[in-house]
C-alpha cells in the first residue's frame, strides 16, 4: 500500500495548484460579471469581451479541475454496480471503468487538439471579434490531457489493487474497503 500512497501524494502539489487556479477562474468570472452589471445598469454601456471573459474563465476552471475530480472519484461512473458488486468483481468493474475513462480522455485529447489547431489556423474569433477562438477552446485540450494523466494514475492504482487482491480468503485490500 505504500506504493499507492506514494502515487497519491505525487500529485499533491498539482492538485492544489489546479484547485487554486479553478477558484481564481471562478473569482475572475464573478468579478467580471459584477463589473459588467455595473457598466450596463449604472453607466448604460456594455462590453461583449467582459461577458466572454466571464464565460471562458468558468470553462477554464471547470476543465482544469477535471483531473483532481478523477482522483477523488467524483467523475461519472456506474455507482449502481459498485454498490451491488463485491470482492474481485468490484475490482474488475473499477478496472474496466478506468480503462474506458483513459481511452475516452486520450481520444478527446487528440480530437480537441486537432480542433483547437484548426481554429488557430483559420483565425476564427469569438462573438466580440476581439479574441481568437482558440484561446477559450484551448481549455478543452488542457482539461482532457489532465484528465488522461489522472485517469492513467487511477488505472495504475486499480491494477495494483487488482493484483494485490487476496483471492484465497476473499478479502479486498484495506485501500479498496476505505475507498482511498
Amino acid at each position: 500500500m505504500d506504493k499507492l500512497k506514494k502515487l497519491d501524494s505525487a500529485t499533491k502539489y498539482l492538485d492544489k495548484s489546479l484547485e487554486t487556479t479553478a477558484l481564481v477562474c471562478l473569482g475572475i468570472s464573478v468579478i467580471g460579471a459584477v463589473i459588467n452589471v455595473f457598466l450596463r445598469y449604472v453607466l448604460d454601456m456594455s462590453y461583449q469581451i467582459i461577458e466572454e471573459i466571464c464565460r471562458y474563465a468558468i470553462i477554464y476552471g471547470a476543465f482544469l479541475y477535471v483531473g483532481p475530480l478523477i482522483k477523488k472519484g467524483e467523475h461519472l461512473k456506474m455507482d449502481i454496480l459498485q454498490g451491488i458488486l463485491k470482492g474481485k468483481s468490484k475490482l474488475t468493474n473499477q478496472l474496466i471503468i478506468s480503462i474506458l475513462l483513459l481511452a475516452a480522455f486520450v481520444y478527446l485529447s487528440w480530437s480537441s487538439i486537432a480542433w483547437t489547431m484548426s481554429l488557430f489556423s483559420l483565425k476564427v474569433t469569438t462573438v466580440s471579434g476581439i479574441m481568437l477562438m482558440f484561446i477559450p477552446a484551448l481549455a478543452i485540450p488542457i482539461g482532457m490531457i489532465l484528465g488522461a494523466f489522472y485517469s492513467l494514475l487511477q488505472l495504475i492504482q486499480d491494477i495494483y489493487k487488482f493484483r494485490s487482491y487476496k483471492s484465497n480468503d476473499c478479502e479486498t485490500p484495506a485501500a479498496v474497503k476505505t475507498g482511498s
